[in-house]
């Protein structure tokens, strides 16, 4: 028998576990409840034998099963969980660095999803003693995990790519991609590669964009570069194959791009060898705090989730020094409630919201409908 939940906060302690005071969503989604419950939504099924550690800090959404055996452990971190998911049996989820399941993925038995890292470096001090952290896992949504496969802390998968059984993935891989193997490597991709078509692809081509395309993509460097100055440190994030970071190195000097996909950074470096690009997760910097005098984030955040969105803006600010700039663009939608307009947009922005992902910046001014500028504060 399975419990079915039509829209509940599940008390903590009907559950058996130490309750503990939760907000988890003031700092992953726009609202939540307060208090020892967690978020189940309409018509989802909970098997009875799920082990649920902590559930103040779990969120399940509408239509999601699942299945017996399955345990899911959030520590210090969150588990969201979208909509119209399944999680089948044994599969086992440690969530110290946070991990979100996007819409419609399905996880087959006997998974491992483990966004947490030991450290081993002393010989003094047993490892259960050393420092455990983690910095997060995200399925973007439509992804396939196959049986028993295992994915590693840092790692973000782009829409509906797939994971072959018994693979291990260490490493973040970009959309409607068939990965396998230990490391996971691309097998396929799953669209024509020389058909670009941007209803279904999520980043522009060096090679392959549509001659019609270009003047859109170059009157986004043109709009970057109004506001960079030689002299600036600049950081590209999501930079794809480089189209926009090349333009803008013939302003500046000093420029990284960098992008969750191995495959378009590499055929950056191929194009522009001279620039500095490096396959990286816009979510989890490895540059220190204020290092960039401007960052440029043109049509990403319409890429990934709004959680991922956020942990995206909340890592440019960091990176930016007191008084530097976030430079980006994005479409935002014209009615209240409407549907991404293709398959690689998750979320596309009101202006409001918009507004709202960069409260913490000043100076914040939407511009055209769809390009934007804010500033950090000099303290």
């Amino acid at each position: 028998m399975s419990y079915i939940f039509h829209g509940t906060q599940y008390s903590s302690y009907l559950l058996n576990n130490s309750a503990m005071p939760g907000d988890f969503i003031h700092h992953v989604l726009f609202h939540y409840t307060r208090g020892n419950h967690m978020h189940i939504g309409n018509n989802s099924t909970i098997s009875p034998d799920v082990v649920l550690e902590q559930p103040e800090k779990i969120y399940i959404g509408d239509n999601v099963q699942i299945k017996k055996g399955v345990v899911l452990r959030p520590e210090t971190g969150f588990i969201y969980i979208g909509n119209n998911v399944v999680i089948n049996h044994y599969t086992v989820i440690h969530a110290k660095g946070g991990i979100e399941i996007g819409d419609w993925c399905i996880i087959a038995p006997h998974c491992g999803i483990f966004a947490q890292n030991h450290s081993f470096d002393s010989f003094d001090v047993p490892i259960t003693l050393q420092q455990n952290k983690g910095r997060g896992i995200t399925l973007v949504g439509d992804n396939w995990l196959g049986a028993g496969s295992i994915i590693l802390d840092g790692v973000t998968l782009g829409k509906g790519t797939v994971v072959g059984a018994g693979s291990v993935v260490s490493k973040s891989f970009a959309m409607a991609q068939v990965i396998a193997g230990n490391p996971a490597k691309v097998i396929k991709t799953r669209f024509p590669e020389n058909q670009w078509d941007f209803k279904k692809v999520e980043r522009c081509s060096v090679s392959l964009t549509p001659p019609e395309y270009l003047p859109y993509i170059r009157k986004r460097a043109d709009f970057c570069i109004k506001y960079i100055d030689p002299g600036d440190y600049v950081l590209d994030v999501g930079c794809g194959e480089g189209f926009i970071t090349d333009m803008i190195a013939k302003r500046c000097k000093r420029i990284i791009g960098l992008d969750y996909s191995e495959n378009a950074v590499n055929s950056a470096k191929n194009t522009s060898p001279t620039l500095e690009y490096v396959h990286m997760s816009a979510a989890d910097l490895s540059f220190d705090d204020g290092t960039f005098d401007k960052v440029t984030c043109l049509e990403l955040i319409e890429h990934v989730t709004i959680l991922q969105a956020r942990r995206v803006i909340d890592e440019i600010f960091r990176v930016l020094k007191p008084g530097g700039w976030i430079i980006g663009s994005t479409p935002l939608r014209m009615t209240e409630v409407s549907s991404p307009s293709c398959y690689s947009h998750i979320h596309e922005y009101s202006e409001q919201e918009l507004s709202d992902l960069l409260k913490r910046f000043q100076h914040v001014n939407i511009i055209d409908g769809n390009y934007f500028i804010g500033r950090k504060p000099l303290k």
